[in-house]
C-alpha cells in the first residue's frame, strides 16, 4: 500500500476496471464504486454490472499487501481468498445452487500508478469448481477517482 492509501482518507467515489482472462476468455468491465481505507487494509465495493449477471449483488474487494479477499452479497453470494503460493476454498452461492471453489495463487502484485490511481492489483491463479480439472486465470482490477 502506498502512503496515499494508508491515511484513511475517506470514502471516494472511483472508476473501477475489472480485466480478467479465464480458458482464453477476456472480459473487460467498467463500473463505479467506492474506495476507502481501514487500517492497512484497501477497500473496493461495487455493485456488479448488469451484463454480470449477478442480479442486484454488491462486491467488496479487501486488498492489503500480498492478500485480497473478495466477498459477495445479494443474488449472489461469493467468497474467496488469494494469497501467492497458498491454497484457499471458497464458495459462489446463487439461486441455482452452491458450488465450492479452490484456488491456488501463483502472482499477487498491489499498486498504485499514477496521481489519480487509487489501487491497482493483477494476480494470476488455478481455479477448480467443485474438483475438476484447474483452469488458470488472472484479473487486473483498477480504482482511479472520478472528479469530485
Amino acid at each position: 500500500m502506498t502512503e496515499k492509501q494508508q491515511t484513511g482518507a475517506g470514502k471516494r467515489a472511483v472508476r473501477i476496471t475489472l480485466e480478467s482472462d479465464s480458458g482464453g476468455e477476456r472480459i473487460v468491465r467498467q463500473m463505479t464504486g467506492d474506495w476507502f481505507s481501514k487500517g492497512r487494509h484497501a477497500y473496493l465495493r461495487y455493485t456488479e454490472p448488469p451484463e454480470a449477471e449477478m442480479g442486484r449483488t454488491v462486491t467488496t474487494v479487501r486488498v492489503e499487501q500480498g492478500e485480497v479477499r473478495i466477498i459477495r452479497h445479494g443474488d449472489v453470494s461469493f467468497e474467496q481468498t488469494f494469497v501467492p503460493g497458498r491454497r484457499h476454498y471458497g464458495y459462489l452461492q446463487t439461486p441455482q445452487g452452491r458450488l465450492e471453489l479452490e484456488t491456488f495463487t501463483q502472482t499477487l502484485d498491489v499498486a498504485a500508478e499514477g496521481p489519480d490511481a487509487l489501487l491497482a492489483v493483477r494476480w494470476s491463479y488455478e481455479l477448480s469448481v467443485m474438483g475438476q480439472a484447474p483452469e488458470r486465470c488472472s484479473l487486473c482490477l483498477t480504482a482511479v477517482s472520478l472528479p469530485e
